[in-house]
């Protein structure tokens, strides 16, 4: 029987993304382990792998249309598809399976050896992708000071010398694009993974998360351009902007949470499992009314409710494809997939509850390296944004105000002084409303770019991004809003005395 029909597929792309093959090999290989201890024939292992939902089993597809349909032998077909493979790593693996099929040996014990090379390897590259994470988010804090410093004397040049505006505003770019760069090279360097199984439209706090951005981020649109038109300034229409948008983001941090919490249970829930049904005898089904979810308390309540479908006799493919749904995470997805096909083709409880949680439980270890840098790099960045934006309004603002009580003086002294100390001596008043004009829209830039580094370095779900940025955008608001005033306020008794 087919049980993959039960288990929806991810919607193929139209190209494959190279940057997560290594993820998506590690399960391969894993899921092929398990379901190769089952006994199973070869034919059905390459039929089960080449129905995953994951870029990788593109290959397995094309291997088996080859033996099936082109009447090739396995060993050939893998050969034909692995040299012509781009990817390096694919075309060395599927070159040692063909090897490994020519030569006659078990399929369960080259997958199995091959499964704990890949675990190895997927390993290796996701803490280079730490380490390297950790370096940029370093540069990332030198790189957003320095553009924050280009537009500061940018801001000063034009009131000290009659510059060209083409110059000041190629300053202003050059601000924006060294920003863009240092969130692409978090983004770039970041470790890459599948957190969140989209297509789990039956999790209720994905569900939730969804809804709000569907609701609440054309609001926040609207209610910025009308805080805009009606005169209120860019800081309050950025600071509405932010708590509009900022339910999105909390809602997409808790999910993101609670799929974390599921993730590390998963792996103890399905080893338990395993080791009950082989202990007693018994199958799957009925260990798991005898099993104590104490261990597993995040994943208490989605049990239970697997339980209460069991119990009403429906279908176990559909529960268990229901329950993996439900949690919303593409770990315990892939981790459930694995361990159900694996068993119902008859293989032994406590070796696939072993095999089937080797995925979650390598994640789960390396998430906990990638959180300790992404959370400092988080409260840095913040800290940094707020303070960086604070002084360049404060710049800003004083330029202003030192150019209002300086001009009608200036004019008048150059009016009577030699034209020698004028050359020396010269201000231009000409381009300083322009200044306030280029700072508004790097603000902006600013905010979005911090926010989005730091979602790159923590990862997770895409709705994350949004509470990132409201915090931002609730900065820049208050900084474009508290600032000015402080700035009225201590260089008031300067106005006053012109």
């Amino acid at each position: 029987m087919n049980f993959s029909m039960f288990w929806p597929k991810r919607k193929e792309k139209d190209s494959f993304d190279k940057e997560f093959i290594s993820f998506d090999l590690f399960y391969q290989l894993a899921y092929m382990s398990s379901i190769a201890a089952a006994g199973i024939p070869r034919s059905q292992i390459f039929a089960f792998a080449s129905q995953l939902p994951c870029t990788s089993a593109h290959y397995f597809k094309e291997i088996h249309v080859l033996a099936k349909q082109m009447r090739y032998d396995y060993a050939v077909a893998c050969r034909m598809v692995g040299e012509s493979a781009e990817i390096e790593s694919v075309k060395s693996l599927l070159l040692r399976l063909a090897s490994s099929l020519g030569s006659g040996e078990a399929e369960a014990d080259f997958l199995a050896q091959e499964a704990g090379i890949q675990a190895e390897a997927f390993k290796n590259e996701y803490e280079r992708g730490v380490e390297s994470l950790r370096k940029w988010t370093e540069g990332y804090a030198a790189l957003i000071v320095s553009a924050a410093l280009i537009v500061m004397v940018a801001a000063i040049s034009m009131l000290i010398y009659p510059v060209a505006i083409s110059f000041t505003v190629a300053l202003v770019g050059v601000t924006v694009i060294v920003a863009v760069l240092g969130a692409w090279a978090i983004f770039r360097v970041s470790p890459k993974e599948v957190r969140v199984h989209y297509p789990a439209s039956n999790c209720s706090a994905y569900s939730r998360t969804r809804w709000l951005a569907r609701l609440l981020l054309p609001v926040a649109v609207v209610g910025f351009f009308v805080i805009m038109l009606a005169g209120f300034g860019l800081g309050w229409a950025v600071i509405v902007a932010a708590i509009l948008i900022l339910p999105i983001g909390v809602a997409g941090i808790l999910f993101d949470r609670q799929v974390k919490k599921k993730d590390s249970d998963i792996s103890t829930f399905l080893r338990s499992l395993g080791n009950v049904a082989s202990a007693v005898g018994i199958t799957v089904s009925s260990a798991l009314e005898r099993l104590d979810l104490r261990s597993t308390a995040n994943l208490a309540n989605d049990v239970q409710k697997l339980r209460s479908r069991l119990d009403s006799r429906l279908k176990p493919e559909v529960c268990w494809q229901r329950f993996s749904l439900e949690t919303g995470s593409e770990t315990v997805y892939r981790s459930v997939k694995m361990f159900h096909d694996a068993n119902r083709l008859g293989g032994d409880p406590e070796e696939v509850g072993a095999r089937s949680s080797v995925v979650a439980t390598t994640l789960d270890f390396l998430r906990a390296k990638r959180n300790q840098v992404s959370s400092s790099f988080g409260f840095l960045a913040f800290a940094m944004h707020a303070a960086i934006i604070g002084l360049l309004v404060f710049v800003v603002q004083v330029i202003l105000l030192f150019g209002k009580v300086v001009e009608g003086v200036y004019t008048q002294g150059v009016a009577e002084a030699q034209a020698k100390a004028v050359e020396v001596f010269s201000f231009s008043f000409d381009s300083v409303g322009l200044l306030e004009t280029l700072t508004l829209p790097t603000i902006l830039v600013l905010s979005a770019t911090t926010a989005f580094a730091v979602k790159a370095a923590d990862g997770g779900n895409t709705y994350k991004f949004f509470g990132y940025l409201a915090v931002t955008f609730g900065l820049s608001g208050v900084g474009l809003v508290v600032v000015p005033m402080l700035v009225d306020k201590i260089f008031s008794s300067i106005t006053a005395m012109t």
